[in-house]
Protein backbone atom coordinates (compact mmCIF):
# COMPACT_ATOMS: atom_id res chain seq x y z
CA UNK A 1 0.00 0.00 0.00
CA UNK A 2 3.23 2.57 1.17
CA UNK A 3 4.79 1.06 -2.31
CA UNK A 4 1.92 1.80 -4.42
CA UNK A 5 1.21 5.17 -3.42
CA UNK A 6 4.99 6.15 -3.32
CA UNK A 7 4.77 4.78 -7.43
CA UNK A 8 1.53 7.10 -7.84
CA UNK A 9 3.56 10.26 -6.35
CA UNK A 10 6.71 9.81 -8.09
CA UNK A 11 4.33 9.30 -11.34
CA UNK A 12 2.58 12.63 -10.75
CA UNK A 13 5.50 13.92 -9.87
CA UNK A 14 7.17 12.92 -13.34
CA UNK A 15 3.98 14.34 -14.92
CA UNK A 16 3.89 17.19 -13.37
CA UNK A 17 7.66 17.84 -14.29
CA UNK A 18 6.85 17.07 -18.09
CA UNK A 19 3.76 19.13 -18.12
CA UNK A 20 6.18 21.99 -16.32
CA UNK A 21 8.91 21.89 -19.21
CA UNK A 22 6.37 21.88 -22.06
CA UNK A 23 4.49 25.03 -20.60
CA UNK A 24 8.05 26.59 -20.12
CA UNK A 25 8.69 25.83 -23.64
CA UNK A 26 5.52 27.25 -25.07
CA UNK A 27 5.97 30.21 -22.99
CA UNK A 28 9.27 31.17 -23.85
CA UNK A 29 8.48 30.32 -27.93
CA UNK A 30 5.57 33.33 -27.15
CA UNK A 31 7.99 35.48 -25.74
CA UNK A 32 10.74 35.05 -28.21
CA UNK A 33 7.74 35.53 -30.81
CA UNK A 34 6.75 38.52 -28.82
CA UNK A 35 10.53 39.58 -28.47
CA UNK A 36 11.03 39.48 -32.19
CA UNK A 37 7.78 41.31 -33.81
CA UNK A 38 8.56 44.12 -31.56
CA UNK A 39 11.95 43.98 -32.86
CA UNK A 40 10.89 44.06 -36.49
CA UNK A 41 8.09 46.25 -35.99
CA UNK A 42 10.85 48.99 -34.56
CA UNK A 43 13.25 48.12 -37.43
CA UNK A 44 10.81 48.68 -39.95
CA UNK A 45 9.52 52.00 -38.25
CA UNK A 46 13.47 52.77 -37.95
CA UNK A 47 14.11 52.17 -41.33
CA UNK A 48 10.56 54.22 -43.05
CA UNK A 49 11.73 57.33 -41.00
CA UNK A 50 15.52 57.35 -42.29
CA UNK A 51 14.10 56.53 -45.89
CA UNK A 52 12.09 59.89 -45.64
CA UNK A 53 14.62 61.51 -43.55
CA UNK A 54 17.21 60.78 -45.91
CA UNK A 55 15.05 61.86 -49.18
CA UNK A 56 14.43 65.16 -47.32
CA UNK A 57 17.84 65.78 -46.41
CA UNK A 58 19.10 65.20 -50.25
CA UNK A 59 16.81 67.38 -51.96
CA UNK A 60 17.77 70.43 -48.41
CA UNK A 61 22.02 69.25 -49.47
CA UNK A 62 20.99 69.99 -53.58
CA UNK A 63 18.93 73.44 -52.56
CA UNK A 64 21.25 74.57 -50.07
CA UNK A 65 24.69 73.68 -52.61
CA UNK A 66 23.25 74.87 -55.45
CA UNK A 67 22.35 78.28 -53.09
CA UNK A 68 26.19 78.62 -52.20
CA UNK A 69 27.54 77.49 -55.79
CA UNK A 70 25.74 80.75 -57.04
CA UNK A 71 26.97 83.33 -54.61
CA UNK A 72 30.05 82.07 -55.25
CA UNK A 73 29.67 81.80 -59.07
CA UNK A 74 30.42 78.24 -59.28
CA UNK A 75 28.02 75.52 -58.60
CA UNK A 76 30.76 72.67 -58.44
CA UNK A 77 32.23 74.75 -55.32
CA UNK A 78 28.96 74.71 -53.67
CA UNK A 79 28.86 71.06 -53.91
CA UNK A 80 32.18 70.62 -52.55
CA UNK A 81 31.63 72.69 -49.54
CA UNK A 82 28.08 70.98 -48.70
CA UNK A 83 30.30 67.26 -49.25
CA UNK A 84 33.03 68.88 -46.89
CA UNK A 85 30.02 70.02 -44.04
CA UNK A 86 28.77 66.47 -44.34
CA UNK A 87 32.44 64.86 -44.18
CA UNK A 88 33.23 67.07 -41.01
CA UNK A 89 29.42 65.90 -39.47
CA UNK A 90 30.28 62.50 -40.02
CA UNK A 91 34.41 62.79 -38.47
CA UNK A 92 32.78 64.40 -35.46
CA UNK A 93 30.00 61.54 -35.31
CA UNK A 94 32.75 59.07 -35.17
CA UNK A 95 35.00 60.65 -32.99
CA UNK A 96 32.47 61.58 -30.28
CA UNK A 97 29.05 60.14 -30.18
CA UNK A 98 29.28 56.52 -30.81
CA UNK A 99 29.36 55.61 -26.85
CA UNK A 100 26.70 57.94 -26.08
CA UNK A 101 24.85 56.34 -29.21
CA UNK A 102 24.97 52.76 -28.10
CA UNK A 103 24.39 53.97 -24.56
CA UNK A 104 21.07 55.07 -25.59
CA UNK A 105 19.82 52.25 -28.17
CA UNK A 106 20.55 49.84 -25.45
CA UNK A 107 18.43 51.79 -23.02
CA UNK A 108 15.65 52.38 -25.12
CA UNK A 109 15.72 48.34 -26.62
CA UNK A 110 16.24 47.21 -23.33
CA UNK A 111 12.85 49.09 -21.61
CA UNK A 112 11.37 48.07 -25.00
CA UNK A 113 12.59 44.09 -24.68
CA UNK A 114 11.97 43.32 -20.78
CA UNK A 115 9.31 46.04 -19.57
CA UNK A 116 6.53 44.85 -17.37
CA UNK A 117 4.25 44.12 -19.97
CA UNK A 118 6.04 41.31 -21.66
CA UNK A 119 5.69 39.42 -18.42
CA UNK A 120 2.86 37.06 -18.33
CA UNK A 121 0.65 36.06 -16.02
CA UNK A 122 1.11 32.71 -17.36
CA UNK A 123 4.71 32.51 -16.71
CA UNK A 124 6.88 29.39 -16.15
CA UNK A 125 7.25 30.01 -12.54
CA UNK A 126 3.57 29.84 -11.75
CA UNK A 127 2.25 26.90 -9.54
CA UNK A 128 2.72 23.53 -11.69
CA UNK A 129 -0.85 21.77 -11.57
CA UNK A 130 -0.09 19.08 -8.54
CA UNK A 131 -3.06 16.47 -9.37
CA UNK A 132 -4.29 14.47 -12.68
CA UNK A 133 -7.46 15.90 -12.74
CA UNK A 134 -6.60 19.46 -12.73
CA UNK A 135 -3.97 19.03 -15.80
CA UNK A 136 -6.55 19.98 -18.28
CA UNK A 137 -7.37 23.35 -16.62
CA UNK A 138 -5.24 26.56 -17.17
CA UNK A 139 -4.74 28.87 -14.15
Amino acid sequence: MAFEKLTNNLKGLTDNGQEYAKVTAEYYKLSLFKNGMRGLVSGANLALRATFGLIAMMFFSIGLSIVIGESLDSLSAGFFIVGGIYLVIFFLIFLFAAKPLETMLLKKYSKLAFSEDSISKASPLAPVVTNKADTNERI
